[in-house]
């Protein structure tokens, strides 16, 4: 069953999200198409995919039907569905940014890119650790004497304000980061969409103007607002995630390294 919650803006964003991603394999539609501003779309991938942005995660396709549940669905929010059999023209789903996508199906998890920038890096910089741990605190509390204490404490309390979850930390060291350049001295993260939240903007917008980040937080607040991913399982991960990304930046400042997210 489609969850009823999934609005018309959540859609539009799964749309713009395969515009920028392309179709994966296997999630194309033989019989229907979504048609937006003359472009057209699998109309089950978009439901799954627009769950993701009104319940945090993507839907399973094996929980809803497509045909007649989802193109029911999506007319009942004011979308174009139409159906391929009896179209009197040739409808060419919407493949992202013209390219030819049929044996490239990368996402935003794909392992193989993240693969081939750590080669990339290697190239560069030499050594690159994966899945390096830093053996650091995860509260204020442990940086109290550090350059960026009293952000941490204000980005901290602002958490805890923002939904009234008071204790959303639970591991005692840092999370693992992707990979960590020991020379120059800097780490890697690679931020999903799941990390764009409203608790994520919360943080970005309490940098000191001082810190030294490897992006745009200017970009990364607007991804917040665009995207505002949504994971409540458990009922504070947004907190959560938000602070252990937050922390990985202004932590290792603290002990000399910069953040590339």
């Amino acid at each position: 069953m489609i969850p009823k919650n999934i609005k018309r803006e959540h859609v539009i964003k799964a749309i713009e999200e395969i515009k920028r991603n392309g179709i994966p394999k296997g999630s194309d539609s033989r019989k229907f198409l979504l048609e937006f501003n003359g472009k057209y779309y699998p109309p089950k991938y978009v439901i799954s995919l627009a769950n993701k942005y009104a319940n945090g995660e993507t839907l399973d396709p094996a929980r809803f039907s497509g045909g007649k549940e989802t193109n029911k669905f999506l007319r009942n929010l004011g979308f174009n569905v139409v159906e391929l059999s009896i179209s009197k023209k040739t409808i060419k789903p919407f493949r992202g940014r013209e390219r030819k996508l049929s044996n490239i199906h990368h996402d935003e998890r794909c392992p193989k890119c993240k693969e081939t920038i750590r080669r990339l890096l290697e190239e560069i910089y030499g050594r690159v650790e994966k899945n390096y741990k830093f053996s650091v605190g995860t509260h204020p509390e442990d940086f109290e004497d550090t350059r960026y204490y009293c952000e941490l404490k204000e980005i901290y309390e602002a958490l805890q304000s923002h939904r009234g979850f008071k204790e959303f930390v639970k591991a005692k060291t840092l999370p693992n980061c992707d990979f960590f350049i020991p020379d120059p001295g800097f780490i890697v993260e690679f931020d999903e969409s799941q990390h764009f939240t409203l608790p994520r903007k919360i943080t970005l917008e309490r940098y000191p103007p001082s810190l030294e980040l490897g992006f745009s937080r200017e970009k990364w607040i607007t991804l917040c607002n665009e995207i505002n991913a949504k994971d409540n399982d458990p009922p504070y991960r947004d907190e959560q995630r938000a602070w252990y990304d937050n922390f990985k930046g202004l932590s290792t400042s603290n002990i000399g390294f910069a953040a590339y997210c």
